[in-house]
């Protein structure tokens, strides 16, 4: 009665520790490998080995879970055959069939999924050794098994990393103003300078021909810091004029000369150029102001600050406060 109880259990345990193997190996993620081998843990190397030649794993992981799942309850029937009357084997069918969907299916799986990255590491190396073992076994099945399902699912896609947010966000893993931000990012793609350009007709703009004093009249009239500089017309466009560098040439009394004379070099952007280029054009040029011209027609200017605008959400300084 002893050997048909330990039986009994050596096949529950043997069958449990397959199936969580078999649900942590399915459940764990390609990120999650990732981290794990950055953060050089144990085993996280075989892993990324056993989830590259996953047809193969899984093929290891069939074939020990079904040899054991067929095994064992013809030898716990074999014992119990010769040990029990026929009443006796009824129980045993009944305890072994109600074992095998608790504790070698239902709870092994749910526990191999909830502690996927752990155990799928730390079970890589045996997953290695088996495909070695079975190696004729493993090699056709896996061959055929990849001839059926030739391809590979598209993951990481906007819409799953999306959905994933939202999911973080219902959580508690993510707050609020951090979905927020991670929504905008895929946004920025999808608008252009003339989305988010302010328009000519608003404007604060400064002529080539005046001086420094006049241009820095101008700028105390107005609070933007940046100040486009046409010609003759304002498709002409000759540079930018920093209120500071005014400020600076008033106090040095260059008051007098030509605004051009601290002006610096434009940049020009085409209306369909999208923000998130932007971004890096703003970046890489050291510039906060670009003049966004159509074909050759100046119709509006677009700043950093509007730019990130569509990360953030809108962005008040001082004096918009005031």
């Amino acid at each position: 009665m002893a050997t048909l109880a330990f039986m009994i259990v050596m096949f529950l345990g043997l069958s449990g520790v397959a199936a969580a193997i078999d649900a942590a190996v399915l459940s764990v993620t390609k990120p999650e490998i990732d981290e794990l081998v950055q953060k050089s843990r144990w085993g996280a190397k075989r892993l990324r080995e056993v989830k590259a030649k996953f047809a193969s794993s899984v093929v290891v992981i069939v074939i020990v879970t079904n040899a054991i799942n067929v095994l064992g309850p013809i030898l716990v029937s074999h014992q119990a055959f010769r040990i029990l009357d026929r009443t006796g084997v009824v129980m045993v069918t009944i305890t072994l069939t109600l074992g095998t969907i608790v504790f070698s299916e239902i709870l092994p799986k749910a526990m191999g999924a909830h502690h996927a990255p752990r155990l799928a590491r730390i079970c890589a190396p045996a997953l290695m050794l088996g495909r070695r073992l079975l190696y004729p076994l493993v090699l056709p099945l896996s061959w055929l098994s990849e001839r059926l399902t030739r391809g590979e699912r598209t993951l990481g896609t906007e819409p799953q990393i999306r959905s994933l947010v939202r999911m973080g966000h219902k959580a508690g893993l993510i707050e609020s103003d951090e979905e927020s931000m991670i929504h905008r990012v895929f946004v920025l793609n999808d608008r252009t300078a003339a989305d988010v350009m302010t328009s000519i007709g608003d404007v604060k703009a400064l002529s080539a021909g005046c001086t420094i004093h006049q241009a820095a009249a101008e700028s105390s009239r107005s609070e933007y810091s940046r100040y486009p500089i046409f010609g003759d017309s304002i498709d002409d466009v000759r540079g930018v004029a920093l209120s500071r560098d005014l400020l600076r040439a008033v106090i040095r009394e260059q008051g007098d000369c030509g605004v051009m004379s601290v002006a610096k070099a434009p940049l020009v952007v085409d209306t369909h150029a999208r923000v998130d280029d932007l971004l890096v054009t703003f970046r890489e040029q050291h510039m906060h102001m670009a003049i966004v011209q159509d074909t050759g027609t100046t119709v509006g200017i677009i700043t950093l600050e509007d730019v990130l605008e569509q990360l953030v959400g809108q962005i008040d300084d001082e004096k918009d406060v005031a």
